[in-house]
């Protein structure tokens, strides 16, 4: 998913703008795991996104998260090949976390005390906030519960998977 296909999309001509879409760990692991419920839409949403000039920012935070859920559950040498991956694309990059950013996701944390958010997602919400981004690639809910608009949409994903 990384590769190949990924390169040719780099290459596309004609691009309008860029409009830049926060990653989410869930939607990384839906695009490169066949297996996963939300596969299918998270491919077509990525395909469409990028062809169109969509470009995505990764969180330090979430690449751990990712890369570390890889290495557990898949292995360290598919783990290193993705890595390598993300660092090669020019689809998106990689955000580093500021201390500011654990300030405020220390401080979203608590907020969200009555709900199931991580720390990984309150650290990507400030991220987002600094950034000034409002659309993140997820099929979590905790980005709609921080008022930011999660794609692809809900609708679209239910009427694929009928």
């Amino acid at each position: 998913m990384l590769g190949s296909k990924g390169r040719a999309l780099e290459r596309a001509e004609g691009l309008a703008g860029v409009m830049l879409v926060y990653i989410d760990t869930g939607a990384l692991i839906a695009l490169n795991d066949r297996s996963d419920p939300n596969h299918a839409a998270a491919e077509v949403y990525f395909h469409e996104a990028a062809r169109t000039g969509t470009r995505f920012v990764i969180g330090r935070p979430v690449c751990v998260e990712y890369l570390d859920g890889v290495t557990k559950r898949v292995g360290k040498a598919d783990a290193i090949t993705r890595m390598r991956q993300i660092d090669a694309s020019s689809l998106w990059r990689v955000e580093p976390d500021l201390e500011e950013d654990h300030a405020r996701g220390r401080e979203l944390f608590i907020q969200y005390d009555d709900a199931a958010i991580d720390m990984t997602d309150s650290l990507s919400f400030a991220i987002m906030e600094r950034l000034g981004l409002d659309c993140a690639f997820t099929f979590d809910s905790d980005y709609q519960t921080h008022g930011l608009t999660g794609v692809p949409s809900r609708d679209r994903v239910r009427r694929r998977r009928r």
